[in-house]
């Protein structure tokens, strides 16, 4: 009782390990699988599949992309795309081909594919449906089959098998018959390959009633259509002959190892006949049904019965065959009896196990990683495998060298990935050897070592690095172009691209653009003066040299660059003071008559300390003698080259001016410099620098020796106020012109006739012209509305202040409005002469034809006497509104007035010249004034209105002379 409890809790407990060591087997994490089918026979490029889109059906995001399979083994019938991962045949496929004897034809493998960056991992597996498109076939199309007359009921006889390489329900799955009395047919499943058909005795045979028998037997799949095929079978029936022979075991089973040498006895098979003699004698051999492999494999002895071995076995490629032996004694008719073998194969660990390594890309000869990739970071995948079975085929693999950054992350299965196990530094190690082992858990156990090289790849991490933050160089000024002025170096760790250094000038002082001065060589890092430099200038220039990289992203670093400029002596002394002119320069020294000495401090010209500061005697540097003046120059150079030296070239005989060669102070050297006064001197003066070569610059100093006492009057506060000669005829030209325009632009603008209605034309085209005058009134003018006044060249009165005169401008007709007025008959006549006469006493009339009215205001009767009215402010002379008054030239003009005088004109008679100035006619201001005119005053007054008239009135062209008198016609607009 206590024995079984024992042997129970053992039980229970192995079951638990067992249980557990599964469970731990099946903990790993199963890579995702995508399966897919295709039919045999399709043509190349078939599409199979598209794994972003199951991929995205199983929930997969973000950008998939990078598809790759990984082969192992022999090479796949289908290609991956790389970027959608599109399953496609490669060839035409062939079930048979790819997947002989086995009813599920599934193709796997492994694809690697990159999900944001990171690679990942699935198993594809691809079945091949299989198409009905094979016969079952015989090996012959004829098979002979022997049997004695004496064979007893239920006696099998093994017939040939048919072969169809279809699978499942197209591959064989049935015999049949043709119909007889005598056999029937058994179908048996074989263990190692296809059904066979065995021939069954129903019947007692009888070899005098049937000798032989032709049956037809056929093979059938259960295809869609199902297919056939067939093969004749001749059963000769043989006399008797008695006993036929005996296996003791007619199904022996014997195992092998896979590992069995070739000529091992496999067994020893034994069958007995009863018989004497010949007839008792068996025979063994290898049945003629048996396949073609298991002939090449294995032997049997005729005599012995002995089963040798003589190919070699592979569990692998198959485990178990079933061998069909035949034994017959050696008499007439011997009927042979069959013996079926079964070898089972055990599997022998002959098998090492095999590594294959698949890193991206593809096409790179070892495996890469990034410098800096993360933690996990796929590096290569490492699929192991191993042929054997059980323990035998079970592989476990490790790293085992090299193992420091990198590990082995277990997938599913035989199935690995190497990892980072760290941030890896390409500066530090840029290669890594790994050595991968797997072994198996046979005894003994068998392994395999692989060795994997991985690159680590560049990435831009370091920045360019230059050998000096700090550059400094030094050159001399007016340089040529282009001179290489420095070199700076950078190096950057990083290769190729992120390792290829570039330079440029990226900052400068507050001079302006290094661009404009300096330049720097891209790639070589040689700074070179891109001008001549001044020192004058700038004696120094600082910029920032940049160093950047050619990688992603680019990355710099800077370094300054001091450049210093050395001075040259390039530059002559520029005199300052006195300022040369054509060099030449002046300087006038004043002297006081009384003392005879040199008074310098009236000017600029002494330094403090150097002079008495009354008398300008030197009391220093042992000159002895009067200040008379201080040259000063300048030189932009620096150091030696910039300090100056004065001296006295020529002009200086008597050794009366010395000149201090530090100062340039000028010394009078004399104790009375009254003598000197009205005196000059043009003394050679020279002033030169001190650099190598120097450089000199000469000039005349012409000393004239003033008295002080003029000096001081010449200076004096109120003399400087004076003006030149020239200066004030200037000032007054230019003040007379300013008066001037200033007088004509008043007189302009306050005495231009008043703007009325009126407007000036020319009186000979006025009538004809003013009707299409833009500005014509609408009231058609007439002659009648012309009034003429005279505006008479001569003598100028004051007008009176209750009515107002205006000149006419020369040769212009004015029209007035109209008024209430006297009017003078004015006859034009042909007559060449001019009657003058008396004015008839009692209001009697000049005979007038054809006459023109001559208007004037006042209280001049129409036809009859002319009174005298002296306070008219002037004449009008009016057309008159008869239109015959226009008469032709023949006609004579009669001018009635107040008085006992008539005037006729002639055009023929000449007209004295009035003089040049403008005498106005006015109205006197009281009758007083009348009295006091002469005659002659009032012929030619009365001459100037027949000229007046005529001019304004006369048909023909008539000239009048420049004399002739201002007329003005005005043109009134009558009322409404």
């Amino acid at each position: 009782m206590l024995d079984r409890t024992v042997t129970s809790h053992t039980v229970m407990l192995l079951a638990l390990v067992l249980w557990l060591i599964s469970g731990a087997q099946s903990s790993d994490p199963a890579p995702l699988t995508v399966m897919y089918q295709v039919w045999e026979e399709q043509p190349v490029g078939t599409r199979v599949g598209r794994l972003v889109d199951d991929l995205r059906q199983r929930g997969e995001t973000g950008v998939l992309e990078d598809f790759q399979v990984v082969e192992h083994g022999q090479a796949l019938p289908f290609s991956i795309e790389v970027r959608d991962g599109t399953v496609a045949t490669l060839g035409q496929l062939d079930r048979e081909e790819l997947c002989r004897g086995s009813d599920l034809c599934e193709l796997a493998f492994s694809v690697l594919y990159r999900k944001g960056g990171v690679i990942h991992f699935l198993r594809v597996r691809v079945e091949v449906m299989d198409l009905n498109d094979h016969s079952p076939t015989f090996p012959s199309s004829q098979q002979e089959v022997e049997i004695s007359e004496m064979a007893t009921l239920r006696m099998r006889i093994p017939l040939d098998r048919a072969v169809d390489p279809d699978a499942g329900p197209n591959g064989l799955q049935t015999y049949s018959l043709s119909v007889n009395q005598h056999f029937a047919l058994d179908v048996r499943s074989a263990v190692d390959g296809p059904k066979q058909a065995e021939l069954v005795v129903i019947k007692e045979l009888d070899r005098e009633v049937h000798s032989s028998f032709e049956l037809t037997l056929v093979a059938w799949d259960k295809g869609n259509p199902p297919r056939s095929g067939s093969t004749l079978v001749q059963v000769n029936v043989l006399d008797s002959n008695d006993n036929s022979p005996m296996f003791e075991d007619s199904t022996p089973t014997v195992e092998l190892a896979e590992d069995t040498a070739r000529g091992t006895s496999v067994i020893n098979l034994k069958a007995t006949d009863p018989d004497q003699g010949a007839n008792g004698e068996v025979e063994y051999s290898l049945s003629k049904h048996a396949p073609p492999e298991v002939q090449k494999l294995f032997s049997i002895h005729p005599q012995s019965g002995v089963v040798t071995l003589k190919g070699q076995l592979d569990y692998e490629a198959k485990h178990f065959y079933e061998v069909d032996i035949q034994a017959r004694d050696l008499g007439p008719n011997a009927i042979p009896s069959h013996c079926k073998l079964h070898i089972k194969l055990r599997d022998v660990n002959d098998n090492a196990p095999r590594i294959h390594v698949t890193w991206t890309p593809p096409d790179s000869p070892v495996a890469t990683v990034l410098e800096g990739a993360p933690e996990d970071t796929f590096l290569a995948l490492v699929m192991v495998s191993d042929a054997d079975s059980g323990d035998n085929g079970n592989v476990h693999a490790h790293i085992q060298h090299g193992s420091g950054h990198f590990r082995l992350k277990k997938i599913h299965g035989d199935n690995y990935m190497i990892v980072t196990n760290g941030t890896l530094d390409r500066e530090k190690v840029m290669e890594y050897n790994l050595t991968l082992l797997a072994q198996d858990y046979g005894d003994p156990p068998l392994s395999c070592v692989r060795h994997l090289v991985v690159h680590v790849l560049d990435e831009n991490d370091n920045a360019p690095v230059f050998s000096k933050s700090h550059y400094r160089a030094s050159f001399k000024e007016n340089n040529t172009v282009g001179l290489q002025v420095l070199k700076v170096e950078a190096n950057d760790v990083d290769i190729e691209l992120s390792g290829r250094v570039s330079f440029s000038i990226r900052e400068s002082n507050e001079l302006g653009p290094p661009t404009a001065s300096f330049a720097i060589h891209p790639t070589s890092g040689v700074v070179s003066a891109q001008q001549s430099l001044d020192y004058e200038e700038s004696p120094t220039y600082s910029f920032i040299v940049e160093a950047i990289d050619h990688g992603h992203p680019p990355l710099t670093s800077t370094a300054t660059v001091l450049i210093e400029i050395q001075d040259v002596n390039d530059n002559y002394p520029v005199i300052k003071e006195p300022m040369p002119k054509k060099g030449i320069a002046f300087v006038s020294v004043p002297v006081n008559e009384e003392k005879g000495e040199i008074v310098t401090q009236l000017g600029d010209g002494a330094e403090e300390g150097s002079t008495d500061p009354h008398t300008g005697r030197s009391v220093q540097n042992g000159f002895m003698g009067f200040l008379a003046t201080t040259i000063k120059a300048n030189d932009p150079d620096s150091g030696l080259n910039g300090r100056l030296s004065y001296m006295i070239t020529d002009g200086n005989p008597t050794g009366l001016f010395r000149l201090n060669d530090t100062t340039g102070q000028l010394y009078v050297n004399t104790t009375n410099a009254t003598e000197l006064i009205g005196k000059t001197f043009k003394v050679d003066i020279a002033v030169s620098d001190k650099g190598s070569p120097r450089l000199l610059t000469k000039f005349t100093l012409e000393v004239a020796f003033i008295n002080l006492r003029d000096h001081l009057k010449n200076s004096a506060p109120g003399n400087h106020g004076q003006l030149s000669f020239t200066m004030m005829v200037a000032i007054c030209l230019g003040a007379s012109c300013i008066l001037l325009l200033l007088t004509v632009a008043l007189v302009t603008t306050f005495c231009r006739p008043t703007k009325r209605d009126n407007h000036s034309y020319n009186c000979r085209t006025a009538e004809s012209t003013y009707t299409s005058h833009p500005r014509r009134p609408q009231k058609n003018i007439r002659k009648t509305d012309i009034q003429l006044v005279p505006v008479l060249r001569g003598r100028r009165e004051d007008p009176p202040e209750d009515d107002e005169s205006q000149p006419l401008s020369p040769m212009l007709l004015v029209v007035e409005e109209q008024n209430t007025e006297t009017q003078y008959s004015v006859a034009n006549s042909m007559n060449p002469t001019v009657h003058s006469q008396a004015y008839p006493e009692g209001g009697s009339t000049l005979p007038v034809s054809h006459s023109r009215t001559l208007r004037k205001p006042g209280s001049i009767e129409l036809d009859g006497t002319l009174p005298w009215t002296p306070a008219i402010p002037y004449r009008t002379l009016r057309k008159a509104r008869n239109p015959s008054s226009s008469s032709s030239l023949n006609q004579t003009s009669t001018l009635r007035r107040h008085g006992n005088s008539e005037i006729q004109v002639s055009p023929d008679v000449e007209v004295p010249e009035t003089s040049s100035q403008v005498t106005t006619l006015r109205r006197p201001k009281n009758t007083d004034t009348r009295s006091g005119l002469d005659a002659e005053d009032h012929r030619r007054m009365l001459r100037n209105l027949v000229r007046l008239s005529m001019a304004a009135f006369g048909e023909n062209s008539i000239e009048l002379s420049a004399a002739s008198p201002e007329v003005q016609l005005e043109v009134f607009r009558p009322p409404p």
